[in-house]
């Protein structure tokens, strides 16, 4: 089915100025394709080009410029461009040439650069730029970039009395990456690491773990062993053009961990790739290491970033989501685009990094990463909401067909890997294992246990055939093979009425945790011009895949209330769940499915504007309906 596109908030493409032709100098790696996508959904009237050594496998309606940047390149090359966006590495031995020839063909460049050696030289252009009225924004990524931002808005709070501030980012590896990504974590595998303090640069020894190591990041169990890296921020910072007076930065310790990669074996590189003569042969190792781990299900999807003063997380902010580094790294390079589309950064010709922008162009480009649904939150207002745990972001908040999970259920999707243990520490601290435990003795408690395996797998047996039906249906009766025995075996222990009442509790609490990862957030669909219609476009797709899947039958019509307005009706009907439960004997368990529905879209729709009634018809049956959408 096509379902109506339906666009983000007002502001981004509304006010679009005459840009000419955009440039993305690497369009074909892991972020510049990401870029393309941001830039060509946002736009559709900007004219796109893209250039690198080989062209894209669809390049669509941009067109193809072949450029080997080994190779002669003319600055005539990007005399006809309004904008050029650098996304291609390594940076350290490409960006300083691509912004010489920038700078002579009069071209203004937003470029992602991560590197700290590379830092220097581009602040150094910054006399050369502004005399050839050209304005460069460098690294504007994730970091620096994102987490620049973040730095400003605690420093500028002044959180910290000594002006000590630390960064700390955990990535996850289910993305795979590009093969010049490596280049800039072994550019910081050294054991001297130029750090930012007491207001200046200076190279010390890598700690590698010391006090300030560890770290606990939301969603982790555990604390993490995080490793220090140099970060273009600290030539900023430690530059004249710095403003402190606005925000006293003084010292910054920023770390970084990901999963997978311990801290002895970057000592161990550290101590091989002393002079950065193998630099080439591990970032080929890392990156065919990279591919491997994306295709690996415990892989971990999430990217986090915490800013926080001294020694003190709970002052900080958080930025957290089901998102690569790629994706916030093209995030933050198009929400600067949209600032010059729309002519909201007011700089001067010359070279700016987040720290030298005016405050009103940080606050612009804030603006626009949060319209395009990449924010931030206090660590305490993630603390205090209960299941924050599973992040916030989207990769692609454009349209709603490009939210999490569009068009799919709970059994056609990977599941996070997090997820079983949720699920497992929701059990222990449900009223419903307390009781379970307050009832037996140790003995009895694992008596309980196998003989809820037992009936698992008399269930189980039992539903084999609906396992023919397709292969969403094997982890569907393993699921409600496995309630239903628990269940059942509930009640004998603690009485029928007992047990329901405490199976719908379990249910109703893992399942908000579970839709809290599958579904976009409430902020997201208020941020579309029409939150409402959002929802119901989204929970269309989603039941008709139920439908696919023989899940259930949806019937969708439209009526009129008494004054003329729409009422658009979904009508749910033959739910797999009250057809499995039925056949087991537990036929007051059909609805629950159907309740956990209703609770959460009460908790999508909560900031939407949306008007609806969600009538529950019992035996898994349901009418929504949806007033004035």
């Amino acid at each position: 089915m096509n379902y109506d596109s339906l666009s983000l908030n007002e502001g981004n493409g509304s006010a679009v100025k005459k840009v000419g032709l955009v440039l993305i100098v690497g369009g074909r790696g892991e972020t510049g394709r990401t870029i393309l996508k941001y830039l060509a959904s946002t736009y559709p009237e900007l004219d796109i080009a893209v250039a690198g050594r080989t062209p894209p496998e669809e390049s669509g309606r941009c067109r193809f410029i072949r450029m080997d940047l080994d190779g002669a390149v003319s600055p005539e090359t990007f005399r006809e461009f309004s904008l050029v966006i650098v996304a291609c590495g390594p940076m350290e031995k490409l960006l300083p040439s691509v912004l010489e020839l920038c700078i002579e063909a009069g071209t203004d460049v937003i470029d992602i650069n991560d590197s700290a050696a590379t830092a220097v030289k581009v602040l150094g252009l910054h006399e050369k730029a502004r005399a050839k009225g050209v304005r460069i924004y460098s690294g504007m990524g994730m970091s620096p970039g994102i987490s620049s931002l973040m730095l400003r808005e605690v420093s500028e709070g002044g959180l910290s009395e000594k002006g000590v501030y630390r960064t700390r980012i955990c990535m996850g590896t289910a993305y795979g990456g590009g093969p010049s990504s490596p280049y800039a974590m072994l550019d910081n595998l050294v054991n001297d690491i130029p750090v930012y303090r007491d207001g200046k640069v200076e190279v010390v020894r890598n700690p590698w773990n010391d006090e300030n190591s560890g770290f606990r990041f939301f969603g982790k169990k555990k604390s993490l062993t995080t490793v220090p890296y140099s970060t273009p921020e600290i030539y900023s910072l430690s530059s004249e053009r710095y403003r402190s007076g606005r925000a006293c930065v003084n010292t910054y310790d920023i770390r970084c961990t990901m999963e997978g990669f311990p801290v002895y074996l970057a000592r161990m590189i550290a101590l091989i790739n002393r002079k950065g003569r193998f630099s080439d042969v591990l970032a080929s190792v890392f990156y065919k290491s990279g591919l491997r781990c994306r295709n690996s299900p415990k892989a971990d999807p999430d990217n986090q970033i915490v800013v926080y003063p001294d020694d003190c997380p709970e002052k900080g902010i958080v930025l957290f989501g089901d998102v690569s580094s790629y994706d916030l790294t093209a995030a933050m390079a198009v929400s600067v685009a949209d600032c010059v589309i729309s002519g909201r950064l007011n700089e001067e010709p010359g070279v700016y990094m987040v720290e030298l922008l005016s405050a009103e162009s940080a606050a612009a480009v804030k603006e626009a990463l949060r319209k395009r649904n990449f924010f931030w939150k206090s660590v305490q207002e993630v603390k205090s909401r209960k299941f924050d745990e599973w992040g916030w972001l989207e990769r692609d908040a454009s349209r709603v067909e490009t939210l999490r999970h569009f068009g799919e259920n709970w059994y056609t999707v990977k599941i996070h890997p997090r997820m079983s243990s949720v699920q497992t520490d929701i059990l222990y601290s449900s009223e419903l294992w307390r009781k379970i435990r307050s009832s037996c003795s140790f003995f009895g408690t694992c008596l309980f246990a196998a003989r809820v395996l037992f009936r698992w797998k008399k269930f189980g047996y039992k539903l084999r055939t609906y396992v023919n039906r397709g292969k969403e249906y094997g982890a569907l009766v393993r699921d409600l093979s496995m309630f239903a025995a628990g269940y059942s075996l509930a009640g004998e222990k603690l009485g029928k009425a007992e047990a329901l009442r405490l199976y719908r509790q379990m249910f109703m609490t893992s399942g908000s945790s579970e839709m809290c990862w599958f579904l976009p957030r409430p902020e997201t669909f208020a941020s579309f011009r029409d939150g409402g219609k959002g929802i119901l476009i989204y929970f269309k797709a989603m039941m008709e895949r139920n439908q696919q899947c023989g899940f259930l039958k949806l019937g969708s019509r439209t009526d009129t209330d008494g004054n003329g307005g729409k009422i658009t009706v979904f009508e749910i009907r033959s739910c797999i769940y009250a057809e499995i439960f039925t056949e087991l004997g537990y036929p007051e368990l059909a609805d629950f499915i159907r309740e956990e529905e209703k609770n959460e879209l009460a908790r999508i729709a909560a900031d939407s504007g949306l008007s609806y009634e969600f009538r529950l018809l019992g035996e898994g049956n349901a009418d929504i309906l949806f007033y004035g959408v």
